[in-house]
């Protein structure tokens, strides 16, 4: 019993994969690229962020009695420092996915970078094979031409 045949040719075969899997990680890339972009609303966020501490630091200036003087500048003073860490955070957070952004952009030209290198290489082997096969079918021939 002899052997399956694949149904086409195997380095055919190979090629239309690698196309195949580039095709599914550039989708998914540009899905991910879109879900990382810059959205007009992010800065709008912090400004009403900001602003929400604000109003919450003078609805509690406003509501905590004022008899005892020492309790009042206690709790205005946490909870200023309590608005302002929360707001601190966030702004850290999106300095962070500034920064993933940035990386994102510098990844993408890496990779673009290395697969033009790999082409590069592909085709210097390529050039190569070539060249050695097509060298080494004309040996014999000047051998059988020195022979006669």
């Amino acid at each position: 019993m002899s052997s399956p045949h694949p149904p086409r040719d195997p380095k055919q075969l190979l090629v239309e994969m690698d196309a195949r899997i580039k095709v599914r990680d550039i989708r998914e890339w540009e899905k991910l690229k879109h879900q990382v972009s810059i959205k007009w609303w992010e800065s709008g966020l912090l400004l009403l962020l900001f602003l929400s501490g604000l109003g919450i630091l003078v609805t509690i200036a406003k509501l905590v009695p004022r008899d005892n003087g020492l309790l009042y500048a206690f709790i205005l003073v946490w909870f200023g420092l309590f608005v302002l860490a929360v707001i601190a955070c966030l702004e850290f957070l999106v300095l962070k996915f500034r920064a993933l952004r940035r990386m994102q952009t510098e990844m993408n030209r890496h990779l673009l970078d290395q697969e033009k290198a790999m082409k590069a290489i592909r085709d210097y082997l390529e050039a190569r094979e070539e060249f050695l096969s097509s060298s080494s079918e004309e040996e014999p021939e000047a051998e059988s031409g020195q022979t006669t």
